[in-house]
């Protein structure tokens, strides 16, 4: 039996159905898009929506043949992926491909290590699954479902814009909305961004299928409204987890969190070139901490006074001790979740004016925004052993992030069209 032959898992029968359709690998809220994914769909269940999550895609395991997934998925009522079966609260792959390619990159890996860089060991990035065009089995996983949804069905969620294509599945009467993280026409990496490309007239047709688009930030709503005028742009940022009071941290402790993408692994380069010796000639005791896979793009014998320490299990601890997070991105699109994040842990934060794209209005005077290396490095020596400016910078930040990224205030206008559903 398929994972879309079971029976509904949980299933109130009383509730309609909202089905979240994703190809992204979602195990918590460990990441940008994932924990900006999971706060929306605690604010549909708590609309009043059974939220099934739905991802048709066997790629979004890549090689990884076991998943684990966290308690943050207890969200939705069912948990379906393609290709592989859930056993609690982990995911077991059925290809033989994806355990194939386990065991090779496995022993790629270790012979790297053992003989060093050789191109016959060399190791293929996997396919950016969420991006990847639709199969025939994937159209019919999600038709499958959607049938057992059958009169509860609701509304469909696409998970990304590429995620559209499941609206061909589903009744035509059902609400179709889509999650557009960020524009992907506007996304400026200069060739070195890891994900699609996407010119921006096939963009707006695919946002043109929906008909609800959730932005995350002002600017990409506006675009949305302008470039799609029969569809219902809807602002809905991350939330932040808002701080009891701002914490200054520690003298002369940077802090960066970033997965390994594009925009994070060429802003810290920037940073670690024009940046971070002007702070060392200055502040030769200041050290940066780096949390997340982006510290797999450098080379850490190369960076003074800068610890790569990969996921970590704390990341609370590691937010306390810190007396500055920086952001020194070039590039990109979206609202940048480190920032948000950042804001509502209550801390002094030096950022690029990419960094705030889209919330600049509402986000520059509790940052200290700089894009010109001299003066993003004398922000960070100015803050680096003055508690006193930190907490001040701090509590701006905090405040900033209770008056506009709380649950309640970012996800107003959603929740009023989910409101507006039931009343229909």
């Amino acid at each position: 039996m398929t994972a879309a032959e079971k029976e509904p898992l949980r299933a109130n029968t009383q509730r309609p159905v909202a089905i979240l359709v994703s190809k992204q690998r979602i195990v918590a809220a460990n990441n940008g898009s994932s924990a900006y994914v999971l706060s929306l769909a605690r604010c549909i269940a708590q609309g009043g929506f059974e939220v099934w999550l739905v991802q048709p895609s066997a790629d979004l395991a890549g090689r990884t043949p076991i998943l684990r997934f966290s308690d943050e998925l207890d969200i939705f009522a069912r948990h379906e992926i393609l290709g592989m079966e859930r056993v609690g609260r982990l995911a077991v792959a059925l290809s033989p491909a994806v355990w194939w390619g386990f065991l090779t990159g496995g022993l790629k890996l270790m012979g790297r290590k053992l003989l060093g860089e050789r191109g016959f060991l060399k190791d293929r990035p996997r396919p950016y699954s969420i991006a990847l065009p639709w199969k025939p089995n994937e159209h019919g996983f999600v038709r499958a479902l959607a049938d057992q949804a059958g009169d509860r069905l609701g509304l469909v969620i696409s998970d990304y814009v590429f995620a559209t294509d499941a609206f061909v599945d589903v009744p035509a009467q059902t609400t179709k909305a889509v999650i557009m993280h960020d524009l992907f026409s506007r996304r400026d990496g200069k060739g070195a961004d890891s994900v699609a490309v996407l010119d921006e007239a096939s963009e707006i047709a695919m946002l043109s299928r929906a008909d609800w688009v959730v932005a995350i930030q002002a600017e990409e709503r506006e675009f949305v409204a302008n470039a799609c005028p029969e569809v219902e742009a809807i602002l809905a940022p991350m939330p932040a987890a808002i701080s009891a009071e701002p914490r200054p941290g520690e003298d002369r402790q940077l802090l960066f969190i970033g997965s390994d993408t594009a925009p994070n692994s060429v802003g810290l380069a920037w940073f670690f070139e024009h940046v971070w010796p002007l702070v060392m000639a200055e502040e030769p005791q200041t050290q940066l901490d780096v949390i997340g896979t982006v510290g797999r793009k450098f080379d850490t014998s190369s960076c003074p006074n800068v610890r790569f320490l990969g996921l970590v299990d704390d990341l609370a601890a590691h937010y306390q001790a810190a007396g500055i997070l920086i952001s020194p991105l070039t590039f990109g699109s979206g609202l940048k979740v480190k920032l948000v994040e950042a804001l509502g842990q209550g801390k002094a934060i030096v950022a690029t004016r990419v960094t705030l794209q889209g919330v600049e209005d509402i986000c520059l005077e509790a940052v200290e925004c700089q894009d010109d290396p001299q003066a993003m490095a004398d922000a960070i020596i100015k803050l680096a052993d003055n508690s006193h400016a930190r907490a001040q910078l701090a509590e701006k930040a905090l405040a900033c992030a209770k008056a506009h990224f709380s649950a309640e205030s970012v996800h107003a206008e959603l929740s009023a069209k989910l409101a507006a559903l039931f009343a229909n």
